[in-house]
């Protein structure tokens, strides 16, 4: 009888940790927004980014290229989409460093301009996103 409780206490045990393990990983934003990130890969939003390269005009004049963007865009909960855009704006900046296709730096201050407005555009929250990384262009 003693086995039998012991047994069923530390099943209880092991199922207790498992839960809290899990749910730890999933309280934590970071790690959400780390998770959410990697399985995001934002492309239609990063066409339409490059669509005129860092010479491009600051509304949406391609509606289905936006649309298909803000689509992709509201995949990403409210709280992590700033870091998806930045990290968005992180490969761009790579790919055109790459290609050598680097303009400007106001033409390029345009383009992550956009980016930081790239959610009130698509009619989501955050309205704004202050790019960290602003400086890299």
């Amino acid at each position: 009888m003693a086995s039998a409780l012991l047994s069923k206490l530390f099943a209880i045990t092991v199922i207790y940790f498992m839960v809290a393990s899990t749910t730890a990983q999933f309280d934590n934003p970071r790690e959400r927004c780390r998770r959410e990130i990697q399985e995001t890969e934002l492309n239609s939003c990063k066409r339409f980014m490059m669509q005129k390269g860092c010479d491009m005009l600051m509304s949406f004049t391609n509606h289905g290229m936006r649309e298909r963007c803000c689509m992709e865009l509201q995949d990403v909960s409210p709280y992590c989409r700033c870091d998806a855009i930045e990290e968005m704006m992180m490969e761009i900046r790579e790919k055109m460093e790459e290609e050598r296709y680097r303009h400007g730096g106001y033409k390029c201050r345009r383009m992550m301009e956009m980016a930081e407005q790239l959610p009130s555009m698509c009619h989501m929250s955050p309205g704004y996103c202050h790019m960290r990384g602003r400086s890299m262009y």
